[in-house]
């Protein structure tokens, strides 16, 4: 129960204003209507309880994938036990314990309730789900297979996060090893070789030798013109930035990435696991074959391979089959065209292409696997060697010093 503030209307036509005790807006709006009175609107008031959770709440939590993935197994359970939307919904906000989730569980019942469709309501949240989410649950709602989608839908979103953990599993350990290996160098830099700088100064005379030299300049400059350095990455970043905004130049950059060594291999199978997997979950949902290309080609997240999979659809469009044009493009290897090609004759497209995204897959993570065996010990050697240079580059004076003694 809560305290409204409303602006009701009397059968003369006069504006009352007051207070009300209710449970929501209807509930308002049938307590005035007994009165005798009209709703115009009904504003809820704030306890000083909740003002203070809303304050303590300032920063919300960020919505994982995992949460969505949890979210719709549990709804697709709900429905499939033929609950109503709305009732499963509410069942979902009791059971959700991410408040941001919550928050837009509740709004999307709200929507329902006002006569909005699942879709529509999910649709108003882009950067929490995707079009691509929208549009099977809307395929889902048309052919009254919803829980069958939401199931299908959680198994794609688990999938690629998956793939995404294991990425992220094997970076782990090369980047403490970079953190620990700059770490170093910084420490070397702005506090060691500053003072090696100032001792060498006073006990050589000499002329010192050229990589302890290079060392202590780069020290030097480092330290007193950090800032120049700093304008010189920004600017780098910025011109990235603007290079990756543009239509032609993301192309090209996806074209480089794709070429790189070893990992070029690497970004070329998962763009086309990503491709081959979400076009199979979506035909296999009911969504339109144009419209399911439009948005997988999006979400290979891949230039290239968007553009090719746009000239399919303007194929498909004219009656042409969807392997043809993509055979034209060598981003697409011959099994995964053939096997497109196999399953559009065969009626089965969607297992061919979940078969081909399972072999690709397969090959991202042996490729995942050989280079985190193989960076382990590059960086532990690339760690010894860079500070190792550093120590000698400071000890090589002594060693001549004592050259000089000895002789």
């Amino acid at each position: 129960m809560a305290v409204y503030t409303y602006i009701a209307r009397s059968r003369r036509g006069e504006k009352i204003r007051g207070k009300i005790d209710a449970n929501d807006e209807r509930e308002v709006a049938h307590q005035l209507r007994t009165q005798g009175l009209i709703l115009i609107s009904a504003k809820r008031r704030a306890l000083s309880s909740e003002k203070v959770t809303s304050e303590i709440k300032l920063f919300k939590p960020r919505i994982k994938s995992k949460h969505i993935i949890v979210m719709f197994r549990q709804f697709a359970t709900l429905i499939n036990a033929g609950l109503p939307i709305v009732q499963a919904l509410d069942i979902l906000v009791n059971q959700t314990q991410n408040v941001s989730l919550k928050e837009i569980i509740i709004q999307v019942k709200a929507d329902i309730e006002a006569g909005s469709s699942l879709s529509d309501a999910l649709f108003k949240y882009p950067k929490k789900f995707s079009p691509l989410v929208c549009n099977m649950i809307k395929a889902g709602e048309a052919g009254g297979v919803l829980d069958l989608i939401l199931t299908r839908l959680a198994d794609y979103l688990e999938e690629t996060d998956n793939m995404k953990e294991r990425i992220k599993t094997a970076m782990r350990y090369p980047i403490f090893v970079l953190i620990m290996a700059s770490g170093l160098v910084f420490a070397l830099m702005f506090f060691i070789l500053p003072r090696m700088d100032e001792l060498f100064r006073e006990a050589f005379q000499a002329k010192l030798p050229a990589l302890t030299q290079f060392f202590l300049d780069l020290s030097r400059l480092l330290r007193e013109k950090f800032y120049i350095i700093l304008l010189i990455v920004g600017i780098i970043a910025l011109i990235y930035w603007l290079i990756k905004r543009s239509n032609r130049g993301s192309y090209w950059l996806d074209v480089v990435k794709l070429k790189l060594p070893v990992l070029g291999k690497l970004f070329h199978r998962m763009a086309l696991s990503r491709f081959t997997r979400t076009l199979a979950t979506l035909s296999n949902s009911g969504v339109p074959i144009l419209e399911s290309l439009e948005l997988t080609g999006k979400t290979a997240e891949n230039k290239v391979i968007e553009r090719a999979v746009e000239e399919a659809k303007n194929s498909l469009k004219e009656g042409e089959t969807i392997a043809a044009p993509l055979k034209k493009y060598p981003v697409f290897p011959p099994l995964a065209t053939s096997m497109i090609s196999v399953g559009e004759q065969t009626g089965s497209l969607d297992e061919m292409l979940n078969k081909v995204a399972d072999f690709y897959d397969q090959e991202a993570q042996t490729i995942i696997d050989s280079l985190s065996a193989l960076l382990e010990p590059l960086l532990m050697v690339f760690l010894g060697a860079t500070v190792g240079v550093i120590v000698v580059a400071m000890y090589l004076p002594y060693f001549t010093m004592f050259k000089y003694i000895g002789g």
